[in-house]
């Protein structure tokens, strides 16, 4: 069953927003990095750094914390039980091949992105920039870019 995703998001505070704003920025460069490695593209990070990004990313989405240089980001209940949503069906999607869950995950991750917004979205890559080693600062665009992106084509 589909649920309403767009209210969903929408009717989260906007402290809530702001720390989703910031996973999601997180996820999305994880994912690139993870890809560009398995392609094999002439920039791809390094194993180690692929790595170091993969196991910062997935402690975080499994934790629902996030924890950067100036603060560690943890997120209310409401939007923890919306994302353990979210999160199976990845799971299922992604990585079990369901593909109904797979477009049900994508939209979900785009009423999330829509509901977050592009201002917001930047804020939170600026702040990884600013306070996150976990990647390399760079790479923050990537995500950066890629959720600009699905909000752009699916408004």
């Amino acid at each position: 069953m589909t649920k309403d995703w767009t209210t969903l998001f929408e009717s989260l505070p906007d402290e809530e927003l702001d720390k989703l704003a910031v996973l999601r920025i997180v996820e999305c460069t994880n994912g690139i990095i993870q890809f560009m490695y398995r392609d094999k593209d002439p920039d791809a990070l390094s194993v180690e750094d692929t790595r170091t990004a993969m196991g910062f990313s997935m402690s975080s989405i499994k934790r629902m914390q996030i924890v950067i240089e100036d603060e560690t980001i943890t997120f209310a209940e409401p939007t923890k039980d919306i994302m353990a949503d979210v999160r199976k069906l990845y799971i299922s999607g992604m990585k079990q091949n369901n593909d109904d869950d797979y477009a049900e995950f994508m939209r979900a991750s785009i009423a999330c992105m829509k509901a977050c917004g592009i201002p917001r979205l930047k804020e939170a890559k600026d702040k990884l920039f600013a306070n996150c080693y976990a990647f390399p600062a760079y790479t923050y665009d990537w995500g950066l870019v890629y959720c600009c992106n699905l909000v752009l084509t699916n408004s």
